[in-house]
């Protein structure tokens, strides 16, 4: 069977008890490895799990990719020769896609065990990357290792790391891996100084998971706090240290549940609540704008049995309810903007459970653009990515639809230009932008395929300062994988 969706090959991270035995010619575990010539330009990096290359220890340098300052095709093929430890050669065709500005490679094979995340954060010089193991952090110009920092303890693996880097602290989720190559546990917590990688504090919780399904934690991350919710407990914490930030019991309405935490750009609680018995009283959903310094609400609106459950975006702000539909609020005040017909009917709903907003949506000034699956498609899956009018709730335009395409909308671009990230199976990924109006579709910048098929499944696209950055959690079925590669946003 192939690769399931959101499980991701492996990062080789961990304190293994003994160093993996070495081949004869080969350089030991955790030193920079010499791979075979790459795909497109790489920046070689020590791998993980060698005690002396964390806190306290020296890392050995990575020599770093020279920057390419320009291409000039005097022919119909021009071959380029990249410098650096490792570089391979690009045979350029005329009118060939636009290459990478630098990549990372990872050398281990695809697994069950891992698990997609979406942590990946940036500083003044990093971008800094949650794997399966830790997280490690490359010059974002030159992709040159700058530290790698393991996750607490032996053989536990990443879960879940929200995107949100406020403070330069980044929040990791991690637990045991399960037998047999399983998801396991998901009941611990850490967090990283982003700039210099150290670790601040990590902390256990309590879950109850008899089957380890390892779906058991969500993290709500909003400026500098952290709702960490499980079927057990419940505790807001400050990311700096890991203290206690606000009380959750103080601060949900009398008669409602703890509630349901979304992260992001606000911090979004949907509650069910109860007057009278349980059989024959009143029920009715609550969501309300929290301030994440202090829990308390700046404003709370009542809504419908079933009807307000899980914030799909907490920025524009869309809600939606077990079979109840979909709507947009203000997000300032909480009134209603449009319900946005017929997409629960017309289209697959696939929120988060992690404490994080649908990475598949994104809000362009008044259009929501949410990459889906259609209901109706009697030939299999059929991906497409829907615009709907946030203020009048109408679905507006939707992209071709296929099995085998991946649109995911661009967050964080400062523009209101409606751009996304697509692939479809062997063809070449690109940056794509749209027409607000209707839809049409026009290629910014088109990728070389290996760009796709060298990352695995479930690859996230991360915009920063007008690169995009595609991040995976380990290495492909091909035998050229990568973790992280810097794509330019303009065609060369």
């Amino acid at each position: 069977m192939p690769p399931q969706q959101g499980y991701q090959p492996p990062q080789g991270y961990g304190y293994p008890q003994q160093p993996p035995a070495t081949p004869p010619g080969q350089p030991g575990y955790g030193y920079p490895q010499q791979p075979a010539p790459p795909q497109y330009p790489m920046a070689p990096q020590p791998g993980y799990g060698h005690p002396q290359h964390f806190p306290g220890a020296p890392v050995p340098p990575a020599r770093p990719q020279k920057k390419k300052t320009g291409l000039i095709v005097l022919l119909v093929v021009a071959l380029v020769v990249l410098g650096g430890a490792g570089g391979g050669a690009w045979y350029l065709m005329a009118n060939s896609a636009t290459e990478p500005l630098w990549s990372v490679p990872s050398n281990s094979g695809w697994s069950l065990s891992d698990q997609e995340v979406d942590g990946t954060w940036f500083t003044d010089k990093a971008v800094v990357q949650t794997l399966a193991g830790g997280v490690k952090a490359y010059d974002r110009d030159t992709a040159k290792q700058l530290w790698a920092t393991p996750l607490p303890g032996a053989g536990n693996q990443a879960c879940v790391a929200p995107s949100v880097s406020d403070g330069g602290i980044g929040i990791v989720a991690y637990g045991t891996s399960g037998m047999g190559g399983s998801h396991g546990n998901c009941d611990h917590v850490a967090a990283y100084d982003l700039n210099s990688g150290e670790e601040l504090w990590h902390r256990g919780f309590k879950v109850k998971d008899e089957f380890s399904t390892g779906t058991k934690l969500a993290v709500a991350r909003t400026g500098e706090t952290a709702v960490i919710t499980t079927n057990r407990e419940q505790v807001a914490l400050n990311a700096a240290d890991g203290t206690k930030a606000w009380d959750v019991k103080k601060v949900v309405p009398s008669g409602c549940n703890a509630g349901t935490y979304t992260g992001g750009k606000n911090l979004i609680r949907t509650t069910s609540c109860l007057k009278g018995n349980e059989y024959t009283g009143t029920w009715w959903t609550e969501a309300s704008l929290v301030d994440p310094a202090t829990g308390k609400a700046e404003w709370t609106k009542r809504f419908g049995e079933g009807e307000a459950e899980i914030a799909l975006s907490t920025s524009p702000l869309v809600l939606s309810g077990d079979s109840k539909g979909v709507f947009a609020l203000d997000e300032k005040t909480g009134e209603r903007r449009g319900k946005l017909s017929g997409m629960t009917k017309k289209y697959y709903l696939l929120p988060g459970e992690d404490g994080s907003p649908m990475r598949q949506v994104a809000g362009f000034g008044d259009i929501l653009l949410m990459g889906t699956s259609e209901r109706a498609a009697t030939d299999g899956e059929s991906k497409t990515l829907v615009a709907y009018d946030l203020d009048s709730g109408k679905e507006l335009w939707k992209a071709p639809a296929s099995g085998t395409i991946e649109y995911i909308p661009l967050r964080g671009t400062g523009s209101e230009r409606l751009l996304a990230y697509v692939t479809d199976g062997a063809k070449r990924p690109k940056l794509v932008e749209f027409n607000p109006k209707d839809g049409a579709m026009t290629t910014v910048v088109e990728y070389p395929e290996e760009v796709d098929t060298s990352m695995g499944t479930g690859a996230r696209p991360f915009w920063h300062k007008g690169v995009l950055y595609v991040a995976s959690v380990g290495g492909s079925m091909s035998s050229d994988s990568h973790a992280l590669v810097a794509l330019p946003t303009t065609a060369s």
